[in-house]
């Protein structure tokens, strides 16, 4: 139904005039809103599309066949490529140059970036202050991306699974709850991204360590993000 078949409906029901323009503004506001959302989503998706590229070519071009292999796999996840860019910066200065400017964080957004592994609630004094500034602010970057497409990325970073739940007798009926886990193809991207930044400044870590420290990363940029995209909601309504 067209806006003025519809006020022509409410009119004939002996609807206000002073009601009627209210109900008018409404509506045009309402249709203004969406054919923002529609021009904010196009242009994400051209961003998306372009990022994508530039991922792609990287898989193509790049020697580090191992990081190749973890890139291909996340991607056929279906997580964002600005995601993906952002975990692969790290340690990568070809990366760094093709999307710096659209992915990296300005300086300004920089200061206080040995906080950031404070702001999960955790601080590594193991390896030297230039690396944890560099890992701290390659985090914070994360979090910032993430925040880019967060349905997305809350959508396609996840497992479930029906998990069957204990019952208190053998002949109870069966129960199940839903399980949510994050896919283990992005931690093992970032695990390897990590040692292969550390083995180029000479540092070492066990892989045990960096996969648990990159799973409790990925866990804390995916619950803030969460977090986040649940208090915008709250504010839109």
């Amino acid at each position: 139904m067209s806006l003025e078949s519809f006020i022509g409906s409410e009119a004939d029901e002996g609807m206000s005039s002073a009601a009627l323009e209210k109900l008018r503004e409404k509506m045009k506001a309402a249709a203004a809103q969406i054919a923002q959302i529609k021009k904010e989503e196009k242009k994400q998706k051209k961003k998306e599309d372009e990022l994508l590229k530039i991922l792609l070519k990287f898989v193509k071009t790049s020697h580090k066949k191992d990081l190749v292999l973890l890139i291909s796999r996340v991607l056929e996840q279906n997580i964002p490529a600005n995601f993906i860019l952002s975990i692969i910066l790290l340690g990568n200065p070809e990366i760094q140059q093709q999307v710096g400017e659209t992915l990296m964080l300005k300086a300004g957004e920089h200061e206080d970036s040995e906080k950031a592994l404070i702001f999960f609630g955790r601080k590594d004094e193991t390896l030297p202050l230039k690396l944890r500034i560099e890992m701290d602010n390659w985090i914070k970057n994360m979090l910032s991306q993430a925040e880019e497409s967060p349905q997305k990325l809350l959508k396609t970073a996840y497992k479930t699974e029906m998990v069957e739940i204990e019952t208190e007798s053998e002949f109870d009926d069966k129960k199940y709850e839903t399980k949510k886990s994050i896919k283990r193809e992005t931690i093992q991207l970032m695990t390897y991204v990590m040692r292969d930044f550390l083995e180029q400044n000479k540092t070492d870590e066990p892989f045990d360590k960096l996969h648990e420290f990159a799973k409790f990363i990925l866990t804390g940029i995916l619950n803030k993000t969460e977090e986040s995209l649940n208090n915008r909601k709250l504010l839109e309504e």
